[in-house]
C-alpha cells in the first residue's frame, strides 16, 4: 500500500494492512511542508526460532509506534532517531510493516523450555 506525500494533510488519514499474521493499523497526518507522523499498531504473531535450541516459537507482537516520515533527506535535529525517508515522494507501508518485524525478529527469544 502506497500513499503519496501530497495527499496526507493535517486531516488524520486511516490506514489499515494486513500481512500473514501481522495488523499494521493507525493514522497518518502532516506534521509540516515535508514530514507525516504515524501514530499506528503493530499486532499479531510472528513465527521466529529460539535463539538458544533453534526449535520454532511463536512471537506475540503488540507494539506502539509513533515515527516521522519524511519526505526526502531528513534535515532536522540529529536526536530524533525515529524518523524513516522516503524517496520519489511516495509513502511505502509495506515497507515500514517489514521494517517493523524484522526490527522485532533482530531481538533475542527463547521459547519456554530454554527460559527455565
Amino acid at each position: 500500500m502506497e500513499i503519496a506525500f501530497r495527499k496526507i494533510t493535517k486531516e488524520a488519514l486511516n490506514f489499515e494492512l494486513l500481512s500473514e499474521n501481522i495488523k499494521f493499523s493507525g493514522k497518518v497526518f502532516r506534521k509540516s511542508s515535508d514530514l507525516v507522523l504515524l501514530k499506528a499498531d503493530l499486532v499479531g504473531q510472528i513465527s521466529h526460532t529460539c535463539d538458544r535450541c533453534g526449535d520454532e516459537l511463536n512471537l506475540e507482537i503488540n507494539e506502539p509506534l509513533e515515527i516521522l516520515l519524511s519526505d526526502g533527506i531528513y534535515k532536522g535535529e540529529i536526536d530524533n532517531l525515529d524518523v524513516v525517508e522516503f524517496y520519489g515522494g511516495v509513502i511505502d507501508f509495506n515497507e515500514i510493516l517489514q521494517s517493523e518485524v524484522e526490527a522485532v525478529k533482530s531481538g533475542y527469544y527463547y521459547c519456554g523450555k530454554c527460559k527455565n
